[in-house]
């Protein structure tokens, strides 16, 4: 049986709860849908709370120095089958603040499949960019050509055109009727605006397309709600680079890796 007089870790019931634990962090505020997905647990700095993902996924999030996740992590292991986050079979993947991801999968078996990636948000509209003129809206009647520039020039995306509502798609055209570029402002689980699909064909990398079909998105989605949210691979830098100087920061650096299933 579980000595609980051990335990130090603080449950957290509510959003509020969430962010004022965290200081009012931007990914809790932005990203976590309100009322929560489950209770968070806290010890110290380190923070663990469920979190369905846009794709809608059900994972956790950890946050937190290295040893306060570290200590937290094992009394949540210590507690019983039916109440450890960590062997709840619903629960698939942990993402966790990369510079405490060794002392949490010390303490927590995971495995591949996972990644690398980065979330940022941004709160001021963008100037106009060069090109942004070409940026046009999408729709359904473009979706086999979205699909075909996302299969061929960037097949890692999660962006699954019309799939959810309220998707807003745009794109650049070429004079020859080809879609050359697109990009998605799609919704999170908590409602916030967030870039999806940020795709340019190979042939045209490094003209701007990219960074127009970001500034176009990213206006929008700030006059109507004033923050625009994304995730990006840690590999690529180009896109770090384009996001920063557009003005997207809060910047969380993240690895997420799914649960070894526990008996």
């Amino acid at each position: 049986m579980t000595d609980r007089t051990r335990f130090r870790a603080v449950v957290l019931e509510t959003h509020a709860e969430l962010l004022a634990a965290t200081g009012g962090d931007a990914f809790i505020r932005h990203d976590l849908a309100d009322p929560l997905e489950g209770p968070g647990w806290s010890l110290g700095s380190a923070l663990v709370v469920p979190r369905r993902t846009h794709t809608r996924r059900l994972g956790l999030v950890v946050l937190g120095r290295p040893d306060d996740v570290a200590e937290l992590a094992t009394e949540l292991s210590e507690l019983p089958a039916g109440e450890s986050p960590f062997r709840d079979p619903h629960v698939l993947h942990a993402t966790v603040e990369r510079a405490a991801f060794h002392a949490f999968a010390a303490v927590v078996p995971l495995t591949d499949p996972g990644g690398d990636w980065e979330w940022m948000c941004c709160r001021t509209p963008p100037p106009l960019v060069a090109g942004e003129q070409r940026v046009v809206r999408l729709d359904e009647t473009d979706e086999k050509q979205i699909r075909a520039l996302l299969a061929a020039a960037n097949a890692r995306t999660d962006a699954r055109p019309f799939e959810t509502p309220d998707q807003s798609w745009v794109g650049v055209i070429d004079p020859d009727g080809e879609l050359v570029a697109c990009g998605l402002r799609d919704r999170t689980v908590s409602g916030t605006p967030i870039l999806e699909g940020i795709t340019v064909r190979a042939d045209r990398r490094g003209t701007g397309l990219g960074l127009a079909v970001t500034a176009a998105l990213t206006r929008d989605a700030i006059d109507s709600d004033g923050v625009c949210t994304l995730g990006m691979y840690s590999d690529n830098d180009v896109a770090r680079r384009l996001y920063h100087g557009l003005g997207y920061g809060d910047d969380h650096v993240w690895s997420s890796r799914r649960l070894a299933r526990q008996s």
